[in-house]
């Protein structure tokens, strides 16, 4: 059966989860090579040649190997958006909790560079990012990784750090997630004209600074 991101949402819940993992090294295997071939056509051939069928194809396995391991297309993406915010979460960790860095600009733009450079390493990340925007089934993943993220920055904030101040930690943070969000989707679209990319990363940071400054400074 094909079936594509581009299908409308079913009437009940779609199961987002990949199928429990399996204990043998062989069947590990062969879910890591699944999730490589979704990764190759994300980044070779766009979204749209992500069937169960082409995932197979590429992998080299049955069509039912992937529907054992996955029960839906989504579940697939789902898995390679949540080896990012794994990837994201471990950059995030490292520049924030510098105890040496004390400027807000230095660490919170550290921060967003470092998830820059992360999805444009990784070109199957942003294409997946790309998807939560149009496809209903993927919006509730973006929304708990903007919820995350900004998260991490409210706690930072709530403490008085960065020299935070009057204003709601939480609406700050929020607002600067899904803004620093929406320009890198933007950012990742160009992402073949590199200086036009620079460009629009470069005005993001400045429109952030101009918006945090009079909560930081």
């Amino acid at each position: 059966m094909r079936q594509t991101v581009n299908e409308r949402a079913p009437t009940e819940n779609v199961d987002l989860g990949r199928r429990a993992a399996p204990r043998q090294k062989r069947s590990q295997e062969r879910i890591n090579t699944i999730v490589a071939a979704t990764k190759y056509l994300l980044e070779n051939d766009g979204a749209d040649a992500i069937t169960t069928s082409s995932v197979a194809a590429q992998a080299g396995v049955p069509v039912s190997s992937v529907y054992r391991y996955f029960p839906n297309i989504y579940a697939l993406h789902c898995t390679i958006l949540d080896e990012f915010m794994l990837e994201a979460e471990a950059i995030i960790s490292t520049i924030l909790e510098d105890p040496e860095e004390q400027d807000w600009r230095i660490s919170i733009f550290g921060m967003l560079n470092g998830l820059r450079q992360l999805v444009a390493g990784n070109p199957s990340y942003g294409a997946v990012f790309q998807l939560t925007l149009t496809t209903p089934e993927l919006r509730v993943v973006r929304e708990r990784w903007n919820l995350r993220l900004a998260a991490v920055l409210s706690h930072r904030w709530h403490k008085g750090m960065d020299g935070f101040h009057d204003g709601d930690p939480e609406v700050v943070a929020r607002l600067t997630v899904e803004f620093y969000c929406a320009a890198e989707v933007l950012i990742f679209a160009t992402r073949d004209r590199p200086e036009q990319a620079e460009t629009y990363f470069n005005e993001t940071l400045m429109a952030l600074q101009r918006y945090l400054a009079p909560y930081l400074d």
